[in-house]
């Protein structure tokens, strides 16, 4: 995952090729590259001052050449930074995505120096761009640009094999008048809430499927797609259930049917072990908290009451049965996941060198029979010395190397598929990792300490019970 922020540099260019260039964060260094500019602070100034100078007609630390524009300060330079998430990536390989952006994003024409910086808990890139390419054309640092950045920047990522943050869909869509309507209780959408609240818990509803048909007896239009769009009447536009609110949208709904609205038993809890049993524990305490409206200091939500029950699941389907089985279980996801990433790596070499064969190995080998090669023959065999490894002598050597090529791209074609899926396992196991830590360790320990003290005050009472003669014992209450 990498985040791309933006920054116009008005004044001090050099102070900031300074601080973008220092010694400590850049690995002495070797983490820098110049396009075209020197990776060194005074001879990258110099050419990012005469480009801008030249095309400017301002000086580039100080105001105009002819001291005449006395108003804002014309951008210098326009820094770029691309954040890693932690311990996803390598200094060298983020340097490489880095370089790689900047040729994409800026094109061949485009002064621009790459750094690297490895002193924070995170990876991160500098870019200082020049204002003006070397053909004078402008760079704009606006909103535009950014996106195109960004996106130029998610692409390169997916193709490294890392993670990025998905855009989403929802936007809230609450009016203070809609909101008013619904205190009055005469909200149109209100009406419909309360509409799928009762569908739901009828028995014959068991999908979505069966909700949307419901509604379409009632008279709704109802589309169910990727959403799940109502139109109420023909003068009203169709809504997307989830703009309904917390507990419409089609995750929640089939949580909401698949549940209906019924708390796990305490029968279920004691047939999980473990963390599983804990887990259970908790779900049971939330969605009591949920469903019948008692305290909710957390603000629980359907969506929430999904993900636990998802994550419950999860444990269950990975037999996890304690924390330390958790931890195995995202180790070998993140293992399997840098196995997969390492074999495609070499296979990248492998087909690059092979391509390199069926490219320059016919003019190698013809190269090689020439008795009294010329200067100019012996300078060109010198180009084609990589090939020597090959043992190359005839066509049907290259012919060897072209089936290699297509074995090749067919395991690195399965390789990305299993890479793809190791990805997705590893991301799971991941999220499920993060969301068990916060609720059993944070969040949701008060709920576990309440159960507890619930189930040991039954218990106890249980225990009182069967000391009392049952002579004595009246409707449940103890005869004074």
């Amino acid at each position: 995952m990498a985040i791309v922020k933006y920054i116009a540099v008005h004044k001090s260019p050099k102070n900031f090729l300074r601080y973008i260039m220092n010694d400590d964060k850049t690995n002495e260094m070797k983490l820098v590259t110049g396009l075209n500019c020197t990776a060194n602070l005074d001879y990258a100034y110099n050419q990012f001052c005469n480009v801008f100078e030249k095309f400017a007609k301002e000086r580039f630390c100080k105001k105009s050449l002819n001291d005449e524009n006395c108003g804002k300060e014309k951008i210098r330079l326009h820094h770029y930074i691309q954040s890693f998430k932690p311990d996803e990536v390598s200094s060298e390989e983020a340097h490489k995505i880095g370089v790689e952006w900047a040729e994409k994003v800026f094109g061949r024409d485009h002064q621009v120096l790459v750094t690297t910086h490895i002193d924070k808990n995170h990876i991160h890139n500098h870019f200082a761009v020049s204002a003006y390419d070397l053909l004078g054309k402008k760079w704009y640092g606006n909103k535009t640009t950014l996106k195109r950045c960004r996106d130029i920047s998610d692409k390169i990522c997916k193709s490294h094999g890392l993670s990025v943050i998905e855009k989403s869909s929802y936007q809230a869509n609450h009016k203070y008048a809609d909101w008013l309507a619904r205190q009055q209780n005469v909200s149109w959408k209100t009406q419909l809430c309360d509409e799928i609240d009762k569908l739901v818990l009828q028995e014959d509803v068991k999908t979505v499927e069966d909700l949307a048909e419901r509604l379409r007896e009632k008279y709704y239009a109802v589309t169910l797609k990727k959403y799940l769009s109502i139109r109420v009447s023909e003068n009203r536009k169709a809504i997307r259930s989830y703009r309904l609110g917390d507990g419409y949208a089609i995750e929640e709904l089939q949580y909401r049917i698949e549940n209906k609205n019924l708390e796990i038993s305490l029968f279920a809890v004691a047939k999980y072990q473990g963390v599983q049993r804990e887990y259970a524990m908790c779900l049971r305490e939330l969605q009591i908290m949920v469903y019948r409206k008692t305290e909710n200091p957390h603000n629980i939500t359907y969506g929430e009451l999904r993900r636990n029950a998802e994550l419950l699941t999860y444990l269950c389907d990975n037999n996890i049965h304690s924390e330390e089985d958790f931890q195995n279980v995202v180790n070998v996801a993140a293992e399997k996941s840098d196995r997969l990433k390492k074999s495609r790596e070499k296979l990248f070499h492998e087909i690059s060198e092979r391509e390199n064969i069926l490219k320059d190995g016919a003019r190698f080998i013809e190269l090689n029979k020439i008795k009294m090669p010329t200067a100019v023959q012996l300078e060109e065999l010198m180009k084609y010395k990589y090939l020597t490894k090959f043992n190359l002598r005839s066509e049907a050597d290259v012919e060897v190397h072209k089936q290699e090529l297509e074995r090749l791209k067919s395991e690195l074609s399965e390789t990305e598929k299993s890479l793809e899926t190791a990805e997705k396992e590893k991301s799971t196991a991941a999220s499920n990792y993060k969301t068990y830590l916060r609720q059993m360790q944070s969040d949701y320990n008060y709920i576990l300490d309440k159960f507890k003290r619930e189930q040991e005050d039954i218990k106890q009472a249980e225990r009182n019970l069967q000391r009392i003669p049952t002579n004595q014992r009246h409707n449940g209450y103890f005869e004074r």
